[in-house]
């Protein structure tokens, strides 16, 4: 059977988000819904390769989920990935597969947690991934294969199984590493559909399109909301943005980040000197002494709030020595 196939995975649907305000998120969600409606006109069979959610779900992540199932317009296979697993040979996904097929509108969507095999491609779900290392059902191979896999990421990350069982298929289609970049051998990585993490600059999310005659694959990129970090100056101005969601760290002498007024915007506060000055101290010199070269040299506050802390240090030191 020939068919074009959409795949996407590792959406991670997740609220309360450090940093990240649930309504925000929920608008995004519903932005993504509506674009992978849109794209599923291009295509016949839509896959979601593992990774829907960040972890167990709660309610309101689940409203979310059957939101996305209610924007699922061709029929649809959803197989789990790592974050949905509870041990490595089972998956939370299994409790979610009858009311996923009830809730779609055309009852067109399934949930997978087994070896499967339909429109000729061939599933691994996650939970399967190390029973395939060693019992393959297709050691024949095929043309295409889905499953949910770490392969490697030079030099530090290194797949989680041998990448040589994959071999037989012309392509595979997988979840897991989240930038269409990471694509390697024969195993294709759509990366995430959003953002999942906060980033300096925006960067290019996607999604694939593949025709599974010709084997020949498409990235569409997509243009949605992403979480953004700026480095900023204490005296720089720090706007709340409305589409991207975009927080601060905030660099500046201590005087200056102490005078800074709580914001939900600020990410971090770095202490930030002007130069790269060594503390030049000897045995002859007073704790104060101490203090006070390390104030104004090393942390460069101006002359009066040093002189503010080192009284205070001394009335310490008298209490000490009083009691």
């Amino acid at each position: 059977m020939i068919v074009k196939v959409l795949f996407t995975a590792d959406i991670h649907i997740k609220l309360g988000q450090k940093n990240v305000p649930i309504d925000w998120a929920r608008n995004r969600y519903n932005l993504l819904w509506k674009e992978l409606e849109s794209l599923q006109n291009k295509a016949d069979l839509f896959i979601i390769g593992g990774d829907v959610f960040d972890k167990l779900p709660s309610m309101d992540e689940l409203e979310i989920y059957f939101d996305l199932i209610s924007h699922c317009t061709i029929p649809t296979i959803i197989y789990s990935g790592n974050h949905e697993a509870v041990k490595k040979s089972t998956t939370f996904m299994s409790n979610l597969a009858r009311a996923t097929n009830l809730m779609s509108s055309k009852r067109n969507v399934i949930v997978i947690d087994d070896y499967y095999s339909d429109y000729g491609i061939e599933f691994v779900p996650y939970n399967k991934l190390k029973d395939f290392e060693t019992a393959n059902p297709w050691p024949e191979g095929g043309n295409i294969l889905c499953t949910h896999v770490r392969g490697e990421i030079p030099p530090h990350v290194t797949p989680e199984v041998n990448l040589d069982i994959f071999n037989n298929w012309n392509v595979v289609l997988a979840g897991d590493l989240h930038s269409y970049e990471n694509c390697q051998r024969n195993i294709v990585y759509p990366g995430s559909p959003i953002t999942t993490s906060f980033h300096r600059d925006v960067v290019q999310t996607g999604i694939i399109l593949l025709d599974s005659e010709t084997l020949k694959h498409e990235w569409i990129r997509l243009e949605l909301p992403q979480l953004i970090r700026k480095t900023v100056a204490a005296n720089d101005p720090k706007p709340s943005t409305t589409y991207h969601h975009t927080i601060y760290q905030v660099e500046g002498d201590i005087q200056e980040l102490g005078e800074l007024e709580d914001s939900e915007l600020i990410d971090k506060k770095v202490i930030k000197r002007s130069s790269d000055v060594q503390l030049m101290l000897d045995n002859n010199m007073t704790l104060i002494e101490e203090v006070k070269e390390y104030l104004q040299y090393i942390l460069e506050l101006p002359q009066e709030t040093i002189d503010k802390a080192i009284l205070e240090v001394q009335n310490n030191l008298d209490k000490i020595e009083h009691d």
